[in-house]
């Protein structure tokens, strides 16, 4: 199994994944060249692409969706999120959809998947969980809250990405509107830096073997403040990478 971020932050978010052949993206919320190149890098193109799971109906997910008209691979979502996708970017209807219901695992060419709900501004945002070669590989990003599901979930994972979106003092100091602030601390909005963290304290570290921290704001946050707020994390520090915002890939995790 290979994966990798190949970018993740308020800008635009997509992840690739490639298990026996089988090569995924988990959103495409960032520009079509970027993904081609990261794919022209590993010999690949977007033809070669047999499946993108979608979380939810925002830009910085989606963006890129578009271009898959008229290719063979499958874009996975729940009901609503793909009629939300259709009816905000018109150019997605002839993707060739398939839609799942949320916690109900199913398996896609040898991996099992399964979207599960998570708290966002969205028609019904999901987090993924995969599970192939014996590893498991949870999403979760765009969350308001840790719900008693999600954090169960977390903790079965041994490869997990998690949102660390924003330092609450940096939210309120930045020039964002009010409403966008309060969206953004809401419960439906996304997790604070010491909302991850208090996850991460929850880990056991004879399952986790990696954790990438991710979707971190570019205005109200910074990888340093982080790595200061991990500083007495114990044993798990040094499985935990924070994914700069800056148009960065993370290092890839391989076995």
């Amino acid at each position: 199994m290979f994966f990798q971020i190949i970018e993740t932050s308020s800008a635009g978010n997509c992840a690739f994944v490639c298990h026996g052949g089988v090569n995924i993206l988990i959103d495409a919320g960032v520009g079509i060249r970027k993904i081609e190149g990261y794919l022209a890098a590993r010999g690949l193109n977007l033809d070669d692409i047999d499946a993108v799971f979608v979380t939810h109906e925002h830009s910085d997910h989606c963006r890129s969706l578009k271009c898959f008209k008229n290719r063979r691979t499958a874009i996975f979502a729940n009901r609503l999120t793909a009629e939300s996708v259709m009816h905000l970017y018109a150019d997605t209807n002839k993707l060739k959809w398939t839609t799942f219901e949320n916690g109900v695992a199913f398996q896609f060419m040898g991996i099992e998947v399964c979207g599960f709900s998570v708290p966002h501004d969205t028609s019904d945002s999901v987090g993924y969980s995969f599970t192939f070669g014996g590893k498991r590989l949870v999403w979760m990003t765009d969350l308001g809250k840790l719900t008693l599901s999600v954090r169960d979930i977390a903790r079965l994972a041994q490869i997990l990405v998690l949102e660390s979106n924003y330092c609450p003092r940096m939210l309120d100091n930045s020039s964002r509107p009010y409403s966008l602030k309060t969206r953004i601390k809401s419960s439906h909005g996304h997790l604070s830096n010491s909302d991850a963290i208090s996850l991460l304290r929850e880990l056991a570290p004879e399952i986790v073997e990696k954790v990438y921290l991710a979707h971190i704001s570019r205005e109200c946050n910074s990888v340093s403040h982080i790595a200061e707020l991990l500083s007495d994390i114990g044993v798990l520090r040094a499985r935990i990478e924070i994914v700069s915002p800056f148009s960065e890939s993370s290092s890839p995790y391989e076995f």
